[in-house]
């Protein structure tokens, strides 16, 4: 009867071994023994340790644009990859805001979920220099988004990351950001293969959704003031007529940016 027994650092070449046979009521049916040799009779090896939570590598740079060094914050799931991944662009109105705040809470929560997280800074208003208009910020930011998903394709291995699974998203202007680099009429040439947008809207460009473009999920308060759920409602229905897979949560009752927590059909 070969014996098989992990850690056993002993020399014996003979092992003894009580045989105990039970049925399902816990009733014992018999006993016997039976000798047998000890296959693995040297000690174990210690396995490594297995990481329980992300990894996270802060302030690495992935482009410099106009002598503005863009930076981002990697956060590494446990396990050996290669990972899906996320690149996460703040909120702020294009005026202020930055990577670390909700964008962390995300990142955190996704990287623990099995997920390889980007948080991104990208150039606000303030960055482009006097008379900078909201529009160039917007283009900036989306353009810095590019820069980024380039970045991480460009080192996928180091990081770990399967290239052809990256999605983009963001909350408020990061959500608008992803939304124009995926969906609007200048696109970032890696494609992303979903958008995650929070309480974002496209305004007015929403028919530049055509059909085979990534999913998006779309989660809006109805009682925003800053982006008003009009947009969520207007982009859903293009979407949808462009046939992209669709998804949107309503928050009733919600203002611009509810929490990460808020509990909507029992999810949060």
């Amino acid at each position: 009867l070969p014996v098989y027994v992990l850690g056993d650092s002993a020399g014996e070449p003979k092992e003894t071994v009580l045989m105990r046979l039970s049925n399902i009521r816990n009733g014992v049916i018999g006993t016997t023994t039976a000798t047998g040799t000890i296959l693995n009779d040297d000690t174990a090896p210690t396995p490594p340790p297995v990481a329980t939570t992300p990894t996270i590598t802060r302030n690495i740079s992935y482009a410099e644009v106009g002598g503005t060094r863009l930076m981002l914050d990697a956060y590494r799931p446990a396990g050996t990859g290669p990972f899906p991944a996320v690149v996460l662009v703040h909120g702020g109105g294009f005026t202020s805001g930055s990577r670390g705040g909700m964008t962390g809470d995300m990142a955190r929560a996704l990287s623990a979920a099995g997920y390889a997280v980007f948080d991104i800074s990208y150039r606000l208003q303030r960055d482009l220099g006097p008379g900078a208009t909201l529009e160039q910020a917007m283009a900036a930011a989306r353009q810095d988004l590019g820069r980024a998903l380039d970045h991480v394709v460009a080192r996928a291995a180091t990081y770990g990351v399967n290239p052809a699974r990256i999605a983009v998203g963001g909350t408020s202007a990061g959500a608008i950001t992803s939304l124009l680099a995926t969906y609007g009429p200048e696109r970032s040439a890696v494609r992303p293969r979903a958008v995650i947008n929070l309480w974002g809207g496209m305004f007015g460009l929403e028919a530049a959704v055509r059909q085979g473009d990534p999913p998006v999920l779309i989660v809006h308060g109805t009682a925003d003031r800053t982006v008003p759920y009009s947009q969520a409602e207007a982009l859903a229905s293009s979407a949808r007529r462009a046939g992209v897979d669709t998804t949107l949560v309503t928050v009733p009752g919600a203002g611009h940016t509810p929490g990460l927590g808020t509990v909507v059909a029992g999810r949060t």
